[in-house]
C-alpha cells in the first residue's frame, strides 16, 4: 500500500466517489479506502481525494498528486513526505472501528470511530494492539497492527440503549499505553463519525483544537457533548464576542453563533433542558459590567442562536458564577443575588442576604437533596432547600477559592494559597486535606469528574506553577503530577462528558492569553 518514490511516498488507494460523507479507512485489498462526496466528473472526485489526504496528512495540497489511475477509482497517489511519517499519520488515522447498527430492516446506521492524539504525538507509535468496548450493550473486539493499520468492524443491535466507546491501546506486553472513550450516545439508528482523543493513561497533553484568537476570562459549561464557552478577553484588552463549543465527540471548536455584543467575564450556565445555555452581565468593551441577559440555543443549525432575554437594572456583574438549580432557573452569584428565570425571562433579587461568593458548584447531598455551595474572602455559604445559610468555616473562607463537585454528595473548596476543604453538602460537616495541592497555589484551575479532581498551574511562591496535580476525586489521594504543556495561571477547568478534563485560556509567563488547550485523559475503565 505504501512505498518509497522520488520525491515521497507513493499511496494506494480506493476511491468511493458520491459518498455521503468524506471519509479515509478502512484498508482494502491492499489499498486505503477513500470516500468523498464529489462525483467523479470532471476530475471533480480526483480533487476531492487531493484535499482530503492533504489535510488528514498535514501537508500542503500542492505535496499530493494523482500518479496512476486518474480515470480509475484504483489511483496511486504520491505524498511529498517520507514513507515513514506517512506510515505514523496512518497508524492515527486508519484506526478504523465500524460500529454497523442493525436493525429489523437491516442496516440502520454506522458509526466511524477515528483516533486523534496531541499535536506530534508518538503514543500511537508503540501500539501494537487495540481494544475497543461498548460499554452498553456489552461488548470487546480486539484488532492486530498491519501495515495499514488497524481495523474493527463491529456489527449491533440498534436499540433504544446509551453507550460509550472505550479504546485502548496496548503495546506488545499487553500493556495500556494509550487510551480514550467517547461521550455517551445513544445506540440506536445513526450515522456519526467519532473521534477519539487517545493519549497516555493519567496524563496532560494538547488538544488538537485551539482557542483562536487566545483569550482569557473564557467561562466554560459542560454539556452533553463537550463544553460550551463564549466570549474572554483577547491579547489587546478587548472583550470577545466568540461562542464555541468544545465537541467531545470530534475534539474539534464548533464555532457558534457570535454574541450581539463582546463580553469578558460573562457567568454561563446550562439549564436543565441540556441545550439552553443562559449568559449573564460580563464586561462589555468600554469596561462597563453589564446587567444583560442572553439565552443560547445550542440545538439550532448549524451555529447556534441567541436571544436577548433583557437588561435588568441593578444587577450588573461581572467575573460571576451561575448555576442551575431547576426548572430552566439560574442561580447567579454577586450582588444582590440574582435568579434568572430562562422560561420567563425574568431576573429577581434573592434578599436574604447581601451578596454570594464568586465560586459555586452543585450537588445532589447523599440525602438525596440536590445543594449548592459557594465560597470566598467572606467564607462559606449553602443554598439547600432553597434556603441560604452561612457555614462556619474559617479555614475554607479564601479569596479566588474554587468550589468543585465531588462524589458522595461532597464539595471541595481548593486553591486560594490554602489546603483543600472538603464540606459535606447534607450535614455541612468539613474535613481539611493537608497538602492538597501539595505547595499552595493561587490562580489555579481546578475541575473534577466522579473519578478525578485535577489542579492545574497557577502561582505557587511567587512562581508560575509548571504542573497539574491529579487526586482521586473519593479519597484526595495524589495518584500523579504531571508537566503542563503551556504552564499558565487563571485558567479555567472544565470536566467533559467522557471523563477527561479541559484546561483553558489563562496567561503565560509573559501575561500572554494562550491558544492551546489541554486535555487531563484518565486510565480507562468500563
Amino acid at each position: 500500500m505504501l512505498r518509497d518514490v522520488d520525491g515521497g511516498t507513493a499511496l494506494d488507494v480506493l476511491v468511493q466517489p458520491r459518498a455521503s460523507r468524506a471519509k479515509l479507512g478502512p484498508v482494502h485489498a491492499g489499498r486505503l479506502k477513500v470516500a468523498v462526496t464529489a462525483p467523479p466528473v470532471d476530475g471533480e472526485a480526483n480533487a476531492a481525494v487531493i484535499a482530503l489526504l492533504a489535510k488528514q496528512l498535514g501537508v500542503a495540497r500542492s505535496g499530493v498528486e494523482v500518479i496512476a489511475g486518474a480515470s480509475s477509482r484504483r489511483k496511486t497517489v504520491k505524498i511529498a513526505a517520507p514513507r515513514a511519517a506517512i506510515e505514523k499519520l496512518l497508524a492515527a488515522l486508519v484506526v478504523v472501528l465500524v460500529l454497523v447498527l442493525v436493525g429489523c430492516q437491516g442496516t440502520v446506521g454506522t458509526v466511524d470511530v477515528t483516533l486523534v492524539t496531541a499535536p506530534g504525538s508518538t503514543v500511537l507509535d508503540g501500539v501494537q494492539s487495540l481494544r475497543l468496548v461498548l460499554t452498553n450493550p456489552h461488548q470487546v473486539e480486539t484488532a492486530e497492527r498491519t501495515s495499514g493499520g488497524f481495523a474493527i468492524d463491529l456489527q449491533l443491535p440498534a436499540t433504544s440503549d446509551t453507550g460509550a466507546l472505550i479504546v485502548d491501546g496496548l503495546d506488545a506486553s499487553g500493556a495500556i499505553i494509550a487510551t480514550g472513550a467517547s461521550p455517551p450516545f445513544p445506540i440506536g439508528g445513526v450515522s456519526a463519525n467519532v473521534a477519539v482523543y487517545m493519549a497516555a493513561p493519567n496524563s496532560i497533553a494538547a488538544s488538537p483544537a485551539v482557542i483562536d484568537p487566545p483569550r482569557t476570562n473564557v467561562p466554560f459549561a459542560t454539556v452533553s457533548y463537550g463544553a460550551v464557552f463564549a466570549g474572554g478577553t483577547t491579547a489587546d484588552g478587548i472583550p470577545s464576542a466568540a461562542t464555541g463549543v468544545y465537541n467531545a465527540f470530534s475534539h474539534a471548536i464548533q464555532v457558534g453563533v457570535a454574541l450581539p455584543e463582546a463580553r469578558s467575564g460573562v457567568a454561563l450556565a446550562v439549564g436543565t433542558s441540556g441545550h439552553l445555555v443562559y449568559m449573564f452581565g460580563g464586561t462589555d468593551p468600554t469596561g462597563t459590567p453589564r446587567d444583560t441577559a442572553y439565552r443560547f440555543d445550542t440545538s439550532v443549525s448549524p451555529n447556534g442562536a441567541i436571544s436577548m432575554l433583557g437588561e435588568f437594572d441593578g444587577f450588573a456583574r461581572t467575573g460571576q458564577t451561575a448555576l442551575s438549580i431547576g426548572d430552566e432557573n439560574i442561580l447567579v452569584t454577586g450582588a444582590p443575588i440574582a435568579v434568572l428565570s430562562g422560561s420567563a425571562g425574568t431576573v429577581t433579587a434573592r434578599d436574604e442576604l447581601p451578596s454570594l461568593p464568586p465560586s459555586g458548584a452543585a450537588v445532589v447531598g447523599n440525602d438525596g437533596v440536590p445543594a449548592a455551595l459557594f465560597a470566598g474572602a467572606d467564607g462559606v455559604t449553602r443554598f439547600r432547600g432553597n434556603t441560604f445559610d452561612a457555614l462556619s468555616i474559617p479555614a475554607a473562607a479564601r479569596a479566588d477559592a474554587i468550589v468543585v463537585a465531588l462524589p458522595g454528595g461532597k464539595l471541595g473548596v481548593v486553591c486560594g494559597g490554602a489546603d483543600a476543604i472538603v464540606i459535606d453538602a447534607a450535614s455541612g460537616i468539613a474535613q481539611t486535606l493537608p497538602c492538597v495541592p501539595t505547595e499552595a497555589r493561587t490562580g489555579c484551575a481546578a475541575a473534577a469528574t466522579n473519578r478525578h479532581l485535577v489542579i492545574a498551574g497557577g502561582m505557587a511562591g511567587g512562581t508560575l506553577a509548571t504542573t497539574a496535580e491529579i487526586y482521586d476525586a473519593a479519597t484526595l489521594a495524589l495518584i500523579a503530577t504531571q508537566p503542563l504543556v503551556v504552564p499558565r495561571t487563571g485558567a479555567i477547568a472544565t470536566a467533559l462528558p467522557n471523563g477527561q478534563i479541559l484546561i483553558a485560556g489563562g496567561t503565560d509567563a509573559a501575561g500572554a492569553p494562550i491558544a492551546t488547550l489541554e486535555l487531563f485523559t484518565p486510565e480507562a475503565t468500563e
